[in-house]
Order: structure tokens, then sequence, then C-alpha cells
């Protein structure tokens, strides 16, 4: 590992042995504030190392300590930002991705479809520092933007190959399937408790998955559960296969447990958007709808205590999504302030301030966010916001559209259905739910962007996909 480092630092023995000192000499410096930095830090340097020489490791734990990293598993706070699992894990997969592009000498920054309209979305915040309420916060959403950026740009830099995507799928279906397991047993078995976080959450018997709120919950879930059964359709193995499809039923269950009707319905229309395209996905698309009916059922009629009630909230609470007006008020502000501004927007950040002129109940209640990612760039981003939103939406259309016709008759056939299917769902979803920033949105759509561009490479004489049809083993 370190010999390999070294071959590809081209430094001559001095230069090496001065590197050496300036190591030992920063660790000894750090153990004189506290012996647990230097410890993190030499771990940090050997993890790196380790990562050089496999990229893809870093990448799927990225993506997996995304799905994982919950504002309860948070270490520390600075200000108002949370350092929990997925900062350390980001900052080491950056590093050691960053530096192996240096010595390999990779392009991070490929093209991409969507690029210039993240880029827009990114300058169009910069641009509204100069009127935002508070330009701490709007440099928070600046901030969170860049990282997505940068997550972006090094999951297309070094996803390459079918095989590569199909691991980071694996690594993105594992991870859902640990939340699921925790989720569904951490509290039985005694290896969870946040019973005091969601006091809201319980009293509705619904499941807050690790600490999160239920449509947060729900969301990071429901990404994968038509590409798990997607990833079954395609298994030659049939052990492997069946694993895929009990993976794809029990975290479907375990998301349901939320009660989060949202969460619901995207799957829904995510499943039915592959269906449409896919004879093979719709059969088992009813088989499975039949399997989540039976579940439905059982869990209203017997007495399964809080799954049963969160399965019992979606059935029972659909006609009262927009109880107590939440939902209403918070887009009234939003229009409100995209009216008071002029249709600019109020700039990055400050909603909240901005909230207490619209509705004083809303503002001193927990429910004082847009509801909506349409909204939320209404209020904030204005126009130009909603504009740019429009384009990210028809330009990711026209990438699935051109994904499928060059994925035909190949084993990613399936899978550029399902993936983009699950967007939609997502997108539907997110016209009462979540803001543009959203994690793992945009991871999703970066794997997914591989995809594309791995099946536009096959086409242009690059390697191809391997064949599969309907029904072959």
């Amino acid at each position: 590992m370190f010999a390999t480092l070294r071959s590809r630092l081209s430094l001559p023995a001095i230069g090496w042995s001065v590197l050496l000192v300036v190591v030992q000499t920063v660790l000894l410096a750090t153990f004189v504030v506290d012996w647990r930095v230097p410890v993190v830090l030499a771990g940090g340097f050997v993890v790196t190392a380790l990562l050089l020489d496999n990229p893809l490791w870093a990448v799927g734990g990225m993506l997996a300590a995304r799905l994982l990293s919950v504002g309860t598993m948070s270490f520390i706070t600075i200000g108002k930002t949370s350092i929990g699992l997925f900062e350390p894990v980001l900052f080491l997969a950056l590093g050691s991705l960053g530096l192996r592009a240096v010595f390999a000498r990779k392009e991070l920054w490929r093209d991409w479809p969507w690029k210039p309209v993240m880029l827009a979305f990114l300058g169009w915040r910069f641009i509204g520092l100069l009127w935002c309420t508070k330009v701490s916060e709007g440099a928070k959403e600046i901030v969170t933007f860049g990282v997505i950026v940068a997550t972006s740009m090094v999951i297309i830099a070094f996803v390459e190959t079918w095989e590569q995507l199909r691991g980071m799928l694996w690594a993105w279906i594992g991870a859902c399937v640990l939340i699921a397991v925790l989720a569904l047993f951490g509290d039985s078995l005694g290896l969870t408790s946040y019973a005091q976080q969601w006091k809201a959450a319980e009293s509705g018997g619904r499941e807050t998955g690790l600490g999160q709120q239920p449509n947060w919950f729900a969301m990071n879930l429901s990404f994968v559960v038509p590409a798990t059964a997607a990833m079954g359709l395609i298994q030659k193995d049939i052990r492997w296969r069946w694993g895929c499809f009990v993976a794809t039923v029990f975290i479907f269950f375990a998301m349901m447990t939320s009660g989060s009707r949202g969460g619901a319905g995207s799957v829904v229309i995510a499943c039915s958007l592959a269906a449409l395209g896919q004879p093979l996905f719709r059969k088992w698309a009813v088989r499975f709808a039949v399997v989540g009916a039976a579940l439905f059922a059982l869990a209203a009629l017997t007495n399964l205590g809080d799954i049963g009630k969160g399965f019992n909230r979606i059935a029972t609470g659909l006609t009262f999504l927009f109880q107590k007006d939440v939902r209403g008020a918070n887009w009234a502000a939003c229009m409100g302030m995209f009216q008071d501004s002029f249709g600019l927007g109020i700039g990055p950040g400050g909603y909240i301030d901005h909230l207490a002129k619209y509705s004083d109940w809303l503002y001193n209640s927990i429910y004082r966010y847009p509801h909506g990612i349409f909204w939320g760039e209404l209020a904030h981003g204005g126009v130009v916001g909603v504009g740019l939103l429009g384009v990210l939406v028809v330009v990711i259309t026209r990438m699935a559209i051109q994904t499928v016709r060059d994925t035909r008759g190949t084993e990613a056939e399936v899978m550029a259905w399902a993936m983009p299917a699950s967007m939609a769902g997502y997108f539907a979803w997110s016209f009462v739910e979540f803001s543009l920033d959203e994690k793992p949105f945009w991871e999703w759509l970066a794997v997914y962007t591989a995809l594309h561009l791995i099946a536009r490479k096959a086409q242009t004489g690059g390697t191809p996909i391997p064949p599969w049809r309907y029904g072959s083993p």
C-alpha cells in the first residue's frame, strides 16, 4: 500500500525524509492538545492510503455513510452544523479520490447533462447573498450545494463500467437493508432508543428510523425499492435473485412502518412507471403488490403495535393530507415571499425569519419550512429558481429517454427504467415535502448519470454492456 503510494509520488529520498519529519512534528503537536487528535489523523492517513488503491471502496462507503448518517448520530456540533458519520467519511473519501485522480492523471471535472443546471443553481445562490436575510445561513446553503457538486463529481468520475455501477448499487442496497434491520429490530433488541427525540412520531406509532423524521426515513429507503427488484431480475444465480426479491419486500415493509403517505405514493408511482416499460418488471410488480396488500391487511387487522399503526396511518390519513392546513399555510407564505420580492426571491436561507410576517402560529411551530421543493424555490430563488428547477426536470427526462434507448437488450435496460422511475416518484412527492438540497437524491442522480455515460460510451465503441433478454436465466 505505502509502496504504491511512494511509487506514485515522485519524491527523492531527502524529500521523503522531510515529509516524514513534518508529519511526525504535526502529530506530536496535536498530541499535546488532545491525544485523540493524532490517533484520528494517523487512522485517517492509513485509511486514505488504503482507499488510494481501492477508489470504489471510497465511493461505496460515501454512499452508505450518506444513507446511514442521521442527526442523532452526530458526534459534535459546530454552530448549527452537526458533525456525524458522513462528514469524516466524506473527508476521507474526497481526499483519497482526489489524490488518486492526481496520481493517475484522471479527469474529475467530466461533462454530464445536468452539470450546467447545478452550477447555475449554485451561482444564483451566490448572487442571492446580496439580499438574503442572513448571510451565515445563505453561506451554509452554498456549502451544502458545494458538497453535492463534489460528491456528484467523484461518483461520475470513478464509476465508469457496468460492473462498477452494479457494485455501487449493491452498496446502496446493503446500506438500506442495514437501516431497515436497525429500524425494525433496534428498539426491540435494546440496540437503539430514540423515544425522547420523536415523541410526536411515537404518539402515532410511526417508525422514526435511527431517530430520523419519518418522512426523511421513508425517503432514504424509497429510491432503492424498484432498483432492488430490477437487480433481482438480472441475476443468473437463483439464490441472489430471490435474495434481491426478499430485500425489496423487506426494505419496502420497513419504509411503510414510517406511516409516510408520500413515501408510499412515491414507490407506487415509481413501480408503475417502471412497469409501463418493462414487461418482466410489470409481472413481478404485480406479485409484489399482492404480497404488500397481504402484509398491509395483516397489519390493519391484527395487533402489530407500532408497525400496524404506521400502516393504518397511511390507510386512514390520506384524506387529511392538509390537516391543520400546515402545508397550505407554508405555501401561502412562500407565495407571499415571492410576490413581496417581486419575483426575485428572498435569497438563500432566512425562511424562518420571513415567516414571522405571514404566520405567527407557523413561526412558533415545528412546521416552519416550505414543505416542497417547488415552494422552497419559489420563496428563495424566485422566477430564476423555479425556471432552473423546470430545466433540471427536462434534462433528467431527456437523459432517461436516451439511456433507455442505449441500454435496450442489455442487462442495464431494466435498471435504466427503474432508477429514473424512482426519481419521478420522488419529484411527485417533493411537491409537498423536502428541499432542493435534500440527500440522497443527488447521489442517486449521480449514480444514474454514471449509468447514462456508461451506456453512451458503449454505443460509441466503448466496453459493451452484457446482453440480456426477458426471462433469460
